[in-house]
């Protein structure tokens, strides 16, 4: 019998999910069950190398919290893919894999089962003369100022997952009206591939960002590629235009400039950057991107 290890956030999301829930959902499909709180321990990292593979119970922050460990792993050590299980808020990374919140648990549960491993690409950025990685994007601009801006406020009154997802949008819309522009320079291949002021700039893996926006649309996480995203200094009104539509429900467009690269150079005076969910501020001008093809597995 297989051993899959749950590793739970049991703060994610506005559901209640048990442990015992979880266990009896996963033991019902002949699994044998191993359970941690990412919230109270850090002893599943150690057993880690006697499961089949990680059920992530949690949001995008539980899911790259798992993710750091398993890419600190060399080829010493057994590679497990992960499984999710969506119970956060933007959900970004399950949503990317076709792994939905609202659909029953079971039929994700049933496809484990098939072993099919989704490949998943990671960026690299060094920053502080670190390497570190990012499963959805890093970026300037609008992004981290929206992030410092969420972290003033109380959200508390906030009741489920849609409502901090919509008030996330709004608190963006009135960002995007008045942030700055900065300047930036992009170089791949040698060659300077922009030049300009912007509102922001990211470097995405996957197709999602923030509050469920589909920001690159042709990003694929097992192409060997980031795509790069440029929202300009000109677009300011047309952007802002973009995510009130949203906020109606409507059906609505929106174009950037977008390029793809391997690796890439990116020099820039704006001192705050976000790597996935975490600000990052630095002094740093030169920043330096590049892909790892095939970093992590998921089962879907």
């Amino acid at each position: 019998m297989e051993k899959a290890i749950i590793l739970h956030n049991p703060r994610a999301g506005d559901e209640d999910h048990k442990k015992s829930d979880l266990i009896e959902l996963i033991e019902e499909k002949a699994y044998k069950v191993g359970y941690f709180s990412v919230k109270k321990t850090k002893g599943w990292k150690k057993k880690l190398e006697k499961a089949a593979f990680a059920v992530v119970a949690g949001g995008d922050g539980t899911v790259r919290r798992i993710a750091k460990e398993l890419t600190k792993r060399t080829i010493l050590h057994k590679q497990i893919p992960m499984a999710i299980l969506p119970m956060g808020t933007a959900n970004n990374l399950s949503k990317t894999l076709a792994i939905h919140a609202d659909r029953d648990y079971n039929s994700y549960l049933l496809n484990w089962q098939k072993k099919n491993i989704q490949p998943f690409d990671i960026g690299i950025i060094k920053v502080k003369r670190k390497l570190q990685f990012f499963l959805e994007a890093a970026g300037f601009g609008l992004f981290p100022l929206l992030m410092k801006t969420m972290d003033k406020i109380d959200c508390s009154q906030l009741k489920t997952t849609q409502d901090e997802l919509i008030f996330a949008l709004e608190t963006l819309h009135q960002v995007v009206l008045s942030a700055p522009t900065q300047k930036y320079e992009i170089t791949r291949n040698g060659e300077i591939c922009y030049r300009g002021k912007s509102l922001a700039i990211e470097v995405l893996n996957t197709p999602y960002i923030g509050p469920n926006l589909h920001l690159g649309p042709h990003a694929k996480i097992d192409d060997g590629l980031l795509d790069i995203v440029c929202i300009e200094a000109t677009q300011r009104a047309e952007f802002a235009d973009y995510i009130q539509r949203l906020l109606q429900g409507k059906t609505t467009n929106f174009f950037w400039k977008t390029f793809q690269a391997e690796a890439l150079t990116l020099k820039t005076k704006d001192k705050c950057l976000h790597i996935d969910d975490e600000l990052v501020e630095t002094t740093q001008k030169n920043y330096v991107f590049e892909i790892r093809k095939s970093a992590l597995g998921f089962l879907r």
